[in-house]
Parts: C-alpha cells; structure tokens; sequence
C-alpha cells in the first residue's frame, strides 16, 4: 500500500511539472511528446551505538544507475547520496552532519538485473554542516538480496481539454542485507550490518499528447 501510495505521488508531482512546462503549447498545433527511464536502485540504513551508551551514528547510503530518454540519444546517469549523522544524546549535541551525492563511474556502483547482488565501491566527499569544512569518506558496501522480488505494474491515464497524458511504471523490489565500511580513514560509521536495506529496478513510460 505504501509503495503505491509513493508510486501515484510521484506521478502526480510528475503530471503537474508536465502541465507547467506544456501550458504555452495549448494553442498550438498537436505535438507528441515521449519520455522513458529506468534505473536500478540500492539503499542502506545504518545505526549504531558507541561503548559509552551516548553517540548515536546513523549512516544512509544510496546508489542508482539511470537512463533516460527524451529525444535522441538516452542518457545515462550514476548517482550516489550518502548521509552520516553522529549524535550525542546525552548532552543533546549534534556531532556530525554531513551529506554528498556525487556522480558515479560505471565501475563504481554494480547491481545485477534479478536484484541478487549490487555493490558501491567510490569515494565521497561529503560537507559537514556542524563544522563547515568537507572531507572524504571511503564507501565500500555490498548487498545480497534476502527477500522475494516484488514487482508492481500499473497505468495512468489522464485527459483534459488539449492535452493527454499515458503513463506507465513497472518496478520490481526486493529486501537485502547490506554491509561494509564507511569510513574516513580514522572512524568506520558502519561497524554493524544495515537496519534495512533494499534494491529496486523500475521502468517508467509517459506520452503525452497536446493541442
């Protein structure tokens, strides 16, 4: 139910960006206008809590591998987001805050098609915004599908005066384990296995038709 609940909001954050960038297009003539992607897609949460029973760190870690097409030739587009957090909640302080999401090589981030493995191996370097200052940290994950695949299929039409829009989403998830270091060079953020961890391939159509 979650998923799509998810899935007709992004469609519908999807719909209203098209409507805005079509709205000159009105009183034209007919134009057809098709764009698809697909990606597959990791994450991993990460927690955990120091000998002393106060810092928290939470660590997420993401990755995807896109492509998509508009008109000529699809482009292709590897992300990653990584999030680290360190909190001391004894004292109420944040220690740590710190984010980047850089673009990855083909080599960087690997995931299988049936979703079975995918691994993150780059280096990343993330701002902190309790200290002001950037620093790299080394990302070496790797996760092993643990769940069955779910897939979720579904259309979504919508018409209106002038303007017609066809949409189609297919996507298959699958719970996994992740592990492996996040560190940068003196402290390992993720010395346990991720809280959760999960691994998707989606494919997304639209055609949209206006006048």
């Amino acid at each position: 139910m979650a998923r799509r609940l998810l899935l007709a909001l992004v469609l519908a954050l999807g719909l209203f960006g098209v409507l805005a960038a079509l709205q000159p297009l009105r009183a034209a003539e007919a134009e057809t206008h098709h764009f698809w992607f697909k990606s597959q897609f990791a994450e991993a949460f990460f927690s955990n809590l120091d000998e002393t029973g106060c810092v928290v760190t939470d660590a997420f870690v993401a990755a995807v591998d896109g492509r998509s097409k508009e008109a000529g030739t699809p482009e292709v587009s590897s992300q990653a987001f990584l999030f680290i957090s360190r909190f001391d909640q004894c004292t109420g302080t944040q220690l740590l805050a710190a984010e980047g999401f850089p673009i990855l090589t083909e080599r960087e981030f690997q995931i299988d098609h049936r979703l079975t493995t995918a691994t993150l191996e780059t280096t990343i370097e993330v701002f902190d915004y309790v200290s002001g200052t950037s620093f790299p940290v080394d990302v070496s994950v790797s996760w092993e599908g643990s769940g069955d695949r779910v897939r979720i299929s579904d259309h979504f039409q919508v018409k209106a005066p002038g303007f017609k829009l066809n949409a189609r989403f297919d996507g298959t998830f699958r719970t996994a384990q992740a592990s492996g270091p996040i560190s940068d060079g003196t402290t390992d953020f993720t010395p346990d296995p991720a809280v959760f961890a999960n691994m998707s391939s989606v494919k997304q159509g639209e055609l949209v038709v206006t006048h």
